[in-house]
């Protein structure tokens, strides 16, 4: 500062940086205000990051790309992800990086804000400013009170130096704004928070490690005593068994490994075996010094009352991967609401998006925020939410079975508490995709509702699975599912839940070819309708003992079957019922040599499907013409028919449909074009091996029959 000099007088202040008013007696000629800069900061002033660095190579070269001197004006690296993802470390093998190059000669400044630090407070912006002008040389006195006046003390003694600011464990933005430097320095962050105020930052996602690199870099920080090549096989499996109870959380996997440094395989055995049991998990991964836990308990003390509460009840979801739906159920929120408290959560990495209207927790979080949610919130309410989660799948599984497999006889219920809002799966590719998605959590909370206080809601969501699984032929998976409900309705007493389910059962087992068991529960479900007097359920279990008659070979008792129970459904009315049992007598009446019959029963049950829209029904049908077809020596026909059930095969989605017309195509194919047929065979064979089909031997056989060159 400057004026005109009065005669006789001069002035020089010196010796720092001054804000704000400089006053003085007497008067002023002239006033020369400079600045002494601040030592240079030393260039050790950064922690030596671990000798075990493995998997980050991508994120590290994003990171050397932004703050090198000639990477452009944003030179702020900005590192998001959740608790233990291993932020810091990669911060720290950045800045040396960086440093060794000569990239900043003005040295590093490293400051923890303290932004997620177990029982500490985060570093209010001043106090952080105070750290770094300390470290940058000026004396206490020569520091501003005024947080304004230290951010301007902070970047005039940057000024004109080339600094690498280290900024780690952010909470919010507004710590990071007024450290941010200017001018030949660059800035790294990392924050458990996406810090969406700041801008002009390149912000560097880190995830949880893959597999492989998560495995590598416990077996190399574990460095097991391993003496020979198959002791080192044996640590290197338990290593990548660990990995995966770990998930690939680098903070998880450097305390298991020190847990077991230096020891021998036996002790990783030992330490896998443990951890297999996630209640012991959190437990388990504590070195002395590090706990995983700890790590998310500085999340966790961040969250608001709302969003705490969330975070708890998503602990109890059966499964990790959560739809907005099901949340919205459990927490009994709008819809608006609780998506506002997902993305919370997802901006502190304590969940992570897991595509349109999904949400994940890893594994490890999903057992800390179970913990909690049984901790912390009375067990009244942890078993409301549940019977609100338990009592939204039930009510959308009906909902979506109705879409995949209408008309067909069900359990009649209601649901005590509706949801909010469901998906809209009134479409049956949305319900069968919905189905897939969902079936993990479904079938963990039918299991759920058999130890609730109103245990027929796992009998019901039982019989509401029944569509899906016999549409993708998961037969296996079904049978465990109606095992678990027959258990519950066998000790309630119900005689016709019972029915239902021992008829479902003896239909999954027949298509494993286990005819004998399938017809155990025929008999035993036909007997219990009886006895409860239900005339339509003892006519489906007399259908379906038919075609343990017709697998046997036996088709003239098949037939006899088919029509007593025929003569029931057509007294009731059942049209669905009615159509299912002529496309039964027709494969009968096929194996029979009477083609010409068959083909008049599958027609009528054809135009039945068609006019009650039951397209999986009108498939079967389209397939069985071809095959009566095919029989009558009519191919023409019998192609036009298998070509109609391969196109709607594929609209409605049925695998096995498609595979049973490629089938019938190939056959068709072999006096003409055996490339073909080897072409409709082969397609034909990789979706019967996928359903466990019996079958896919037969067709096998065929491929094996064709000439070499053409199979």
């Amino acid at each position: 500062m400057t004026s005109e000099p009065v005669p006789g007088t001069h002035n020089n202040i010196g010796g720092g940086i001054f804000h704000g008013a400089v006053i003085q007696a007497g008067s002023v000629g002239s006033l020369t205000v400079t600045a002494e800069p601040a030592p240079v900061p030393p260039l050790g002033a950064v922690a030596a990051p671990s000798s075990v660095f493995i998997g980050r190579d991508a994120e590290l070269a994003d990171l050397l790309e932004t703050i090198r001197p000639d990477g452009g004006a944003v030179r702020v690296g900005l590192v998001n992800g959740p608790a233990g993802v291993g932020k810091s470390e990669l911060l720290l093998h950045a800045a040396h990086i960086a440093l060794e190059r000569g990239w900043f000669p003005g040295g590093a400044l490293s400051i923890d804000l303290q932004g997620y630090t177990d029982g500490l407070p985060p570093l209010a912006p001043g106090e952080a400013l105070g750290r770094l002008l300390h470290r940058l040389g000026l004396p206490a006195d020569a520091i501003p009170g005024h947080v304004e006046d230290r951010a301007a003390a902070y970047r005039a003694c940057l000024e004109d130096r080339s600094v690498l600011v280290l900024l780690d464990n952010a909470g919010d933005s507004s710590q990071v704004r007024p450290l941010l430097p200017s001018g030949g320095c660059a800035a790294l962050v990392t924050s458990r928070h996406l810090l969406p105020a700041l801008d002009d930052v390149r912000r560097i996602p880190l995830g949880l490690l893959p597999p492989g690199p998560a495995g590598d870099l416990l077996l190399a920080a574990a460095s097991p005593d391993a003496r020979t090549e198959a002791e080192m096989r044996t640590a290197r499996f338990h290593a990548r068994r660990i990995a995966e109870q770990c998930e690939g959380l680098p903070l998880a996997l450097r305390v298991a490994a020190a847990r077991i440094r230096g020891e021998t395989p036996e002790r990783f055995a030992e330490l896998a075996e443990w951890m297999d049991d996630e209640r012991k998990r959190l437990v388990e991964l504590d070195d002395g010094e590090r706990t995983v836990t700890a790590a998310y308990r500085a999340s966790y003390h961040r969250l608001g009352d709302d969003q705490r509460l969330l975070f708890c009840l998503l602990g109890m979801h059966p499964g990790p991967r959560v739809g907005v739906h099901a949340a919205a159920a459990l927490a009994d929120l709008p819809m608006r609401d609780v998506r506002r408290l997902l993305q919370d959560l997802r901006n502190l990495h304590l969940i992570a998006g897991d595509g349109p209207g999904h949400y994940r927790l890893h594994d490890l979080l999903h057992v800390y925020a179970r913990t909690r949610a049984h901790e912390e919130i009375a067990e009244d309410v942890v078993q409301a939410a549940t019977d609100r989660l338990i009592d939204y799948y039930l009510y959308t599984a009906d909902r979506a079975d109705r879409a995949v497999a209408p008309g067909r006889y069900r359990l009649p219920h209601s649901v005590a508490r509706p949801p909010h809002m469901t998906p809209d799966l009134d479409d049956r590719q949305a319900a069968l995709a919905w189905f897939t998605e969902e079936m993990p959590h479904l079938t963990a909370v039918l299991r759920a509702a058999a130890t609730t206080a109103e245990p027929a809601r796992c009998w019901l969501l039982a019989d509401a699975l029944r569509g899906y699984f016999f549409h993708v032929k998961a037969w296996d998976s079904w049978l465990d599912t109606l095992d678990v409900a027959l258990g519950v309705a066998t000790a309630a007493g119900e005689q016709k839940v019972q029915g239902v389910l021992h008829n479902s059962m003896g239909i999954a087992l027949i298509e494993l070819d286990r005819s004998s068991d399938a017809a155990r529960h025929y008999r035993e479900a036909e007997e219990l309708f009886r006895s409860a007097g239900d005339a339509h359920g003892v006519a489906t279990s007399v259908e379906n003992h038919a075609w343990v008659h017709q697998y046997a070979g036996d088709h003239v008792e098949a037939l006899a079957c088919h029509q007593r129970a025929l003569d029931v459904y057509e007294e009731l009315g059942a049209r669905r019922n009615v159509a299912i049992v002529l496309r039964g007598m027709a494969l009968a009446e096929i194996e029979l040599g009477r083609s010409g019959t068959a083909i008049s029963y599958l027609t009528q049950a054809l135009d039945a499907f068609r006019e009650l829209g039951l397209d999986l029904d009108a498939t079967m049908a389209l397939n069985g013409l071809g095959e009566a077809c095919a029989r009558a020596g009519d191919t023409d026909e019998a192609r036009r028919f298998h070509l109609l059930a391969l196109r709607q095969s594929r609209a409605c989605g049925s695998v096995f449909e498609e595979a049973r017309a490629r089938d019938g195509l190939g056959t068709l194919s072999v006096p003409v074009s055996p490339g073909r047929a080897a072409h409709h065979w082969r397609r034909a064979l990789l979706h019967y091996e996928a359903l466990r089909s019996p079958a896919a031997e037969r067709v096998r056989g065929r491929l094996d029959a064709l000439p070499h060159h053409v199979s």
